[in-house]
């Protein structure tokens, strides 16, 4: 499935690289059972990719994903999410900075978007995880 995020401001973008490496290392420290391993690794190389794409103003990338991977690596970011914001309190952690949050709503929106054209499923899917995750509700 092609999967397409962008176009959206560079500045955003930059910040949530940023955020998300912090983010990605604070996961590995404290090894939350809800985030495997393997979704942490996922999360570096799109880290990684995102980084080469965040060269041009405005950050636009396009891949082509399988769909179960996608929904793997996007139920993995809602729990990071919440796993971050329990870690703030408990560990210290940050949370993601404001500047941040145009790329966020941005990448949840439109995954999810493109996710729930790929077959009834992966629809349902997609619409249970809006109902549990207020910044993916296209409203």
């Amino acid at each position: 499935m092609l999967i397409e995020i962008g176009p959206v401001s560079q500045t955003s973008a930059l910040a949530w690289l940023d955020y998300g490496t912090y983010a990605v290392t604070e996961l590995r420290r404290l090894r939350p059972a809800s985030v495997a391993p393997s979704a942490i690794d996922g999360f570096e190389e799109l880290i990684a990719a995102w980084k080469t794409a965040a060269t041009t103003n405005p950050f636009h990338w396009t891949t082509d994903e399988t769909p179960e991977r996608v929904e793997y690596l996007m139920k993995a970011l809602f729990m990071a999410g919440h796993e971050i914001e329990e870690g703030t309190e408990t560990h210290g952690m940050k949370l993601r900075p404001a500047a941040a949050d145009e790329f966020h709503i941005v990448l949840v929106r439109q995954v999810l978007d493109s996710l729930s054209h790929e077959g009834q499923s992966n629809a349902e899917f997609v619409e249970s995880l809006r109902n549990e995750w207020r910044i993916a509700r296209p409203d």
